[in-house]
């Protein structure tokens, strides 16, 4: 009978844990995808332009004033670097920040991806395939994952099964709140 006691009390104790791991979990939306640079709202489509500009100029000294414009600078590293351009020069594969710019533009070329965050905000992202499973993209989608990467970085993503590799984001407010690589 004690048994039979300490079980059912214990079943009763696990129930609402049961029922909590069986409950569906909530789903991030998915995001929708455009290429439509009109169609951004204009604080966006205005630092987009700004960024284009400075990464065109070659000096990657020219990201500062939009970094240091802004309340909060982007996030250029999971680390939180103490200064966000000379953190991404130093991330270039060249001494003078140049490929990082390139990269920059490169990114900006690719459609975008978009939805609100957890606070309502609504967050434009470069490239759209940060936000897509790897493992699954449309031939169309390959296509431009291959003018970012090369097979050997696909196929890495595929098998950790999430974008790690740069994208950047500026919110509808026109911050510009990440260059980062990473996940």
């Amino acid at each position: 009978m004690r048994k039979t006691l300490v079980l059912a009390a214990s079943l009763a104790l696990c129930l609402p844990a049961l029922a909590q791991e069986t409950a569906e979990t909530p789903q991030w939306p998915e995001p929708e995808i455009s290429d439509d640079i009109s169609a951004l709202p204009e604080p966006v489509r205005a630092k987009r332009q700004a960024l284009i500009d400075a990464a065109r100029s070659g000096d990657i000294e020219e990201l500062r004033a939009l970094v240091e414009a802004q309340a909060s600078p982007p996030n250029v590293s999971f680390g939180n670097p103490e200064d966000a351009v000379d953190y991404l020069k130093d991330a270039s594969e060249d001494d003078d920040g140049r490929q990082i710019l390139g990269l920059l533009i490169d990114l900006f070329d690719q459609p975008y991806a978009f939805y609100p965050d957890s606070g309502g905000q609504t967050n434009y992202i470069w490239p759209y395939l940060a936000e897509l499973p790897p493992d699954s993209l449309t031939p169309e989608q390959q296509v431009d994952a291959y003018r970012l990467l090369d097979s050997a970085q696909i196929e890495e993503l595929k098998q950790f099964g999430a974008w790690y590799y740069w994208r950047t984001v500026i919110n509808e407010a026109g911050d510009w709140s990440a260059f980062v690589a990473g996940d």
